[in-house]
């Protein structure tokens, strides 16, 4: 059996060693700084924001201009951060988050306190590169000085108020000291609510591109479509609506002093890009932006004068071909959006009727398709439906060009086709000669300023029931409707 000495001394170490745990949480408690000291690390300066009026850095060398960050209580209880630099633009948005890093970074400075009888001059804290000046709410006023780096360059040598004591600090806070009002702007190209924009301008002078869009927005969906206003009246591709998108996320990446004489060189003198937003306010914003230049682009917000530059790794269809950015088709329906299409070539008529519904297909055996009164849905022995092929056809007649130069005069058209609506709209759409293997279209009586290529219109697939004109997939669809066995119809060889 073990002595009651031997049991009584591990019992008395155990409640000392209580003793001392609750010792250090209450002194530690009753600090009340929240902060943390790195471990085996001196403090050489702490404070927090809340308690500083404002943080301004000063560069040794005469031509940096100095930055001063502004703090006060915000009614939310935060901090609240205001740039004012004797450099402020007020017309340049600066980053809350930036400026808050900034003063975080340099208002915690922990590192080794170094013993040496060398002078202030040996760290270069003589004549410091960068002053640290901290007001405080109660009117203290103190120092930091910013010297050079240690011979391994992971840390920069600082004092503070002028003092002999030097510690060595992580050398990133030496970044920070370095900042200019470059670094404390706002990246953010734009700041876009879509839900308030009306319209987007889109220029390009490398192909005299201009078009302007209204926008739509699906407030349940939260996303964006866009029709083109000017100077044609269809929709926007859906390549129109990711270059929106991605200008909306531009973000710089740098800021640079250009002079005006220098514009010319970052092809901002004549930018080859301009991109008008509106809101629905009046209010608009314009981003002016060069051609691509060694993978940057360079630009401005028209208004300010900060230059910056984007990689062109953010933004891929400025370039993009202009029908691309365009709905590829004259007139493009849903099936279950019309009632009718009426169509005439030379003394040819028809009469395309319909009845379907919301995501069903054309010819299943609940809809509604006929061609002048009689049954459309036939189909080949494959299971491909003439009356689908035949619609297909209509409404996907591709865009051939654009040709705003000319001024086509409107008059007995070739052929014209009438799409009526369940709503009761229609579109007429015409097409007037203009080589001899393409058309002009109408639209309503004017000229769309596009141009289609005559297999739109006369195309003849064969066998191949995808490929088909207008006219020929009409023919053929005549064709199956008098001549199918038990509705299926197959082309002869």
């Amino acid at each position: 059996m073990r002595s009651f000495k031997s049991l009584l001394i591990p019992a008395v170490i155990m409640v000392l060693l209580v003793i001392g745990v609750i010792v250090y949480f209450i002194v530690s408690g009753s600090s009340g700084t929240g902060k943390t000291e790195p471990t085996g690390q001196a403090e050489a300066f702490y404070v927090k924001a809340e308690q500083l009026k404002s943080l301004s850095v000063e560069a040794k060398d005469p031509s940096r201009s100095a930055i001063k960050i502004s703090m006060e209580p915000g009614s939310d209880g935060n901090v609240q951060y205001t740039y004012d630099g004797q450099d402020k633009d007020p017309k340049t948005t600066y980053s809350s988050d930036k400026m808050k890093e900034c003063v975080s970074m340099l208002s915690s400075l922990y590192g080794t306190l170094i013993s040496s009888d060398m002078s202030l001059s040996e760290y270069g804290l003589a004549e410091p590169d960068y002053k640290v000046t901290y007001e405080f709410n109660n009117g203290e006023i103190h120092t930091a000085g910013f010297g050079i780096l240690s011979p391994d360059g992971k840390s920069v040598y600082i004092n503070v108020d002028g003092k002999q004591e030097v510690y060595a600090v992580d050398s990133e806070r030496a970044t920070y000291a370095d900042y200019t009002v470059q670094d404390l702007m706002e990246t953010k190209v734009m700041d876009l609510d879509f839900a308030e924009l009306a319209t987007v301008r889109f220029q390009r002078t490398s192909d005299n591109f201009d078009i302007t869009c209204e926008a739509k927005y699906n407030a349940e969906t939260e996303e964006s479509s866009y029709h083109v206003i000017k100077p044609y009246n269809i929709d926007a591709s859906s390549y129109f609506t990711t270059l929106v998108s991605n200008i909306a996320k531009l973000e710089v990446a740098s800021f640079i002093d250009i002079d005006s004489g220098e514009l010319a060189s970052y092809g901002l003198d004549k930018p080859s890009f301009i991109i008008t937003f509106t809101m629905n306010s009046g209010s608009s914003k314009k981003l002016c932006l060069s051609s691509n230049l060694a993978g940057f682009y360079y630009g401005y917000i028209e208004g300010t004068s900060d230059y910056f530059k984007i990689s062109d790794s953010q933004i891929k269809l400025l370039e993009a071909p202009y029908l691309s950015l365009l709905e590829a088709y004259i007139a493009y329906y849903n099936v279950s959006d019309l009632s009718s299409i009426k169509g005439n070539y030379k003394d040819e008529q028809f009469v395309f009727s319909l009845d379907v519904d919301d995501n069903e297909p054309i010819s299943d055996d609940g809809t509604y398709v006929e061609l002048d009164g009689r049954n459309a849905k036939i189909f080949n022995s494959e299971g491909r439906s003439y009356c689908a092929m035949f619609f297909e056809s209509l409404v996907c007649m591709e865009i051939g060009g654009i040709d705003m130069d000319a001024e086509p005069s409107y008059g007995d058209p070739l052929c014209s086709f009438t799409f009526v609506g369940k709503d009761y709209q229609t579109k007429t759409v015409e097409f007037i000669t203009r080589t001899n293997d393409s058309y002009f279209v109408f639209v309503n009586g004017e000229y769309s300023g596009f141009y289609v290529f005559d297999k739109v219109l006369f195309n003849n697939g064969g066998q191949d029931t995808y490929s088909y004109g207008v006219w020929e997939a009409y023919k053929l669809l005549n064709t199956a409707i008098s001549e199918n066995i038990n509705g299926v119809y197959d082309i002869p060889s």
